[in-house]
């Protein structure tokens, strides 16, 4: 069985600098604390590492907190992110990428997909490589990406903040046949959303930096808990997924 953690929507900026007051920093370090005795097999990120935009100086300083984890990890972008920034600093040659553009990578015997959502939509290059990778890949499959492919009925995220080709997205996995999970970030809530009509499942992970007030019409936070997503999966299905919220900080 695979166990993995999903992280998203950490952020951070640089030293001394606050994300809406609080401490991102501090948040971060927070939950890989809290992951230490999980025995997980690895990390996963899905994007908006830094705050307000880039910073070379905070995917430097993100990266030696994963290296100090001595766990496997992998981030895909969001929309706060430079994806070939990322590249640079996280992904050194002579070893295995840290950051997945658009791919699939092996961890324990399941295959986990990955998309760069960091444009806010599908590129046509994207979806072909969905169309000719979902060919040959089970009945069951699992993928990472940033945005949330769907509206998902928070006003202020659907409104202001939504990936901008969910029909194009929805219409590639239904034309393919096969059942997709999708892990995602981006909307600042915890949520999981079943879309029949495209054999898809979307959970939003709520972010380190603390959840929005999923009804309000501005960007309210409304709990300012860290948290992060624990998964499980064997054979390619999600034998658990939970959200696990620290203190109050």
């Amino acid at each position: 069985m695979l166990h993995i953690a999903h992280i998203t929507d950490t952020h951070i900026g640089e030293e001394g600098v606050f994300a809406k007051d609080m401490d991102t920093r501090q948040k971060f370090l927070d939950t890989l604390n809290a992951l230490k005795n999980r025995d997980l097999h690895g990390i996963i990120l899905t994007g908006d590492l830094s705050y307000p935009d880039e910073s070379a100086a905070v995917y430097s300083w993100i990266k030696e907190q994963l290296d100090d984890m001595e766990l496997p990890y992998i981030i895909t972008p969001g929309n706060h992110d430079k994806p070939s920034l990322m590249q640079e600093i996280f992904n050194l040659k002579d070893q295995a990428p840290h950051v997945i553009l658009t791919g699939a990578v092996a961890m324990r015997g399941e295959s986990l997909l990955f998309l760069d959502s960091s444009s806010e939509r599908m590129p046509l290059q994207q979806q072909n490589w969905v169309t000719r990778e979902l060919c040959t890949q089970p009945e069951n499959n699992i993928l990472f990406m940033h945005h949330p492919p769907c509206l998902c009925d928070v006003p202020f995220m659907d409104k202001n903040y939504p990936y901008k080709t969910p029909d194009l997205f929805q219409e590639t996995i239904r034309k393919s046949g096969k059942n997709l999970t999708v892990f995602c970030g981006h909307y600042h809530v915890e949520k999981m959303i079943s879309l029949d009509n495209a054999n898809m499942k979307v959970y939003i992970t709520p972010p380190t930096m603390g959840c929005l007030d999923p009804d309000a019409d501005d960007f309210t936070i409304a709990d300012s808990r860290t948290a992060w997503r624990e998964i499980k999966i064997e054979k390619q299905t999600i034998m658990e997924t939970k959200c696990h919220y620290l203190g109050n900080n």
